[in-house]
């Protein structure tokens, strides 16, 4: 055996390898804070006379790796809570579509609707209806001074259902994407194996 590898062996029996400073209720692989893991920690560099010199940290230190597991109490948490919140925004959804159905509801009640405008007549103090057929072509119709008041409230009914109805029309197109896609993750979450 080489001279060096002696002193090395030499110097080993020496050390006191009982510098693990453990409560007596630890296990080695405990995580308990009051375990001192010096002889771990640190690292004695042998001189040539067997004699011990400064301490040198190791390359792995103290750091205990982290545990995923720890998290999975944290995650199932925030599930739960977006799922609650997504409850409780679908519910409000479904409470504002109620009330634009009543209000459409009564705006038909109130009465006709037209879907146009009125225009003064040039050289004339009358005014003429109009508007735009399905196929974008304009028509006129001469409306009377005395059938104005009606015509106006009726051109405004109908602007105000367009917009009610518009509202309605994105807030079910919202609802339908949601569905779509929670149906596809309940999909999932159903099909995984735990």
């Amino acid at each position: 055996m080489k001279p060096d590898l002696k002193r090395i062996e030499a110097a080993l029996q020496h050390m006191d390898v009982h510098t693990v400073e453990q409560s007596p209720s630890a296990e080695p692989w405990t995580t308990e804070p009051n375990l001192s893991l010096s002889f771990y920690s640190t690292n004695y560099e042998i001189s040539a006379e067997g004699a011990i010199a400064e301490p040198f940290s190791m390359p792995f230190g103290t750091h205990s790796p982290a545990t995923p597991a720890l998290n999975l109490p944290v995650n199932a948490a925030l599930a739960l809570s977006l799922l609650q919140e997504m409850q409780t925004t679908v519910g409000s959804w479904q409470i504002i579509l109620q009330t634009l159905i009543q209000q459409i509801q009564t705006i038909y009640d109130e009465g006709p609707m037209i879907d146009g405008w009125l225009e003064t007549q040039e050289n004339s103090d009358g005014y003429r209806l109009c508007g735009l057929s399905e196929a974008g072509q304009p028509w006129f119709r001469d409306c009377p001074a005395e059938q104005v008041p009606d015509v106006s409230l009726a051109i405004a009914r109908y602007q105000r259902f367009q917009h009610i109805l518009h509202r309605k029309h994105q807030l079910e197109s919202r609802l339908a994407h949601l569905t779509e896609t929670l149906i596809e993750l309940h999909g999932q979450a159903i099909n995984s194996e735990p």
